[in-house]
């Protein structure tokens, strides 16, 4: 009797390892990913995808990632007045900040009396491109301080994408910040 269990147990056995193994089928699950595969029961990692709104940068670029990248324009310039104040407190430049990164300085001892735009090629204004992902508009917060790290005007501003924000910085906004703070 023992035999024949030790038979049974053998050939159950050989039965077991001959056993097909049942195969995963790997793939993008993701329905957002522009390779998704419906049949496909563990994601590897593989998918794709394209953003579709041609305001974005990455419009119809194949990425890893589901995100539209967006990007304006900003400069930042002083009036003449700011730029004689500035002068005469005897600060040579002022940074500009986004959030705590630093976006470029600027002379304090250049004032404009016009707009200045994001395409004017004047070295003095502080230009620079920002960039953000997902909407096509969004909030630009920044701060201007001189070199000690004091900071003379903040605010946050609308951006929309593939524009121009232009901020002028007055001898006016100086004196009403200072005297709300």
């Amino acid at each position: 009797m023992k035999k024949l269990i030790y038979l049974l147990m053998a050939v159950s056995l050989v039965f077991t390892a001959c056993k097909k193994e049942e195969q995963i089928i790997k793939g993008c699950t993701d329905v957002t990913a522009i390779n998704f595969n419906p049949n496909a029961e563990e994601n590897d990692g593989s998918c794709l995808y394209q953003c579709d709104d041609p305001f974005a940068t990455n419009q119809l670029v194949t990425t890893n990632y589901p995100v539209c990248e967006y990007e304006g324009d900003v400069v930042f310039y002083l009036d003449v007045p700011a730029a004689v104040y500035f002068t005469n407190e005897i600060i040579p430049y002022l940074d500009v900040y986004v959030g705590n990164d630093l976006a470029g300085s600027m002379p304090t001892n250049a004032g404009f009396t016009s707009t200045v735009l994001c395409d004017d090629l004047d070295p003095e204004p502080v230009h620079f491109t920002y960039q953000w992902e997902n909407v096509q508009s969004t909030t630009l917060p920044w701060t201007v301080r001189d070199g000690t790290g004091f900071i003379w005007y903040d605010g946050t501003d609308a951006i929309i994408c593939n524009n121009c924000l232009s901020l002028q910085l007055t001898y006016k906004k100086i004196k009403e910040y200072q005297d709300s703070h």
